[in-house]
């Protein structure tokens, strides 16, 4: 009897251990780290470079990332991010907008397979004089994210709609 004991217990304990792991997971609230980002002063390389690249860009706003300058601004009715490293080399430049200032090449691309959605948003991102395109489409039944280098499109994610 007593050797049917202590397993009993052990397991018991074991059991008892775990399930107050589950209990502490449930309990966990969310929590949400978030900063303001760090307004910036840039060199006069890091705004020469800026203006060269980015003429008629309008209320530039700069701020530190890491070791790197963000610069958020406005350029043909779109919002655009672009970052610089402090030599002022371009990183990154990102705009966004919607289907009216997707240029026509991208738009075929996606409407061939896609032409039953309609096209909410996109983002065209440049780096190492690459351009990619992310695309936000929608039909009746889901939410896609399509993206498109090179004239090759793939779909990055996929959410289903549900009925209310």
């Amino acid at each position: 009897m007593k050797r049917l004991i202590i397993p009993f217990l052990l397991s018991g304990l074991i059991l008892a251990i775990g399930a107050n792991s589950v209990f502490a997971q449930i309990q966990l609230k969310e929590v949400t780290i978030s900063s303001e980002p760090i307004k910036a002063t840039v060199s006069q390389k890091v705004s020469e470079a800026f203006a060269s690249l980015f003429k008629g860009a309008e209320a530039p706003k700069w701020y530190q990332s890491d070791q790197n300058y963000v610069v958020d601004f406005i350029m043909n009715n779109q919002i655009n991010k672009a970052e610089f490293t402090k030599k002022g080399y371009l990183v990154y430049h990102m705009a966004f907008g919607n289907e009216n200032q997707m240029p026509a090449d991208i738009r075929t691309i996606v409407k061939s397979k896609y032409f039953d959605f309609t096209i909410n948003s996109i983002v065209r991102i440049t780096y190492d004089e690459k351009s990619a395109w992310i695309v936000n489409i929608e039909d009746a039944k889901q939410f896609l994210v399509v993206r498109v280098v090179d004239g090759v499109m793939d779909v990055v994610d996929k959410i289903a709609k549900t009925e209310v």
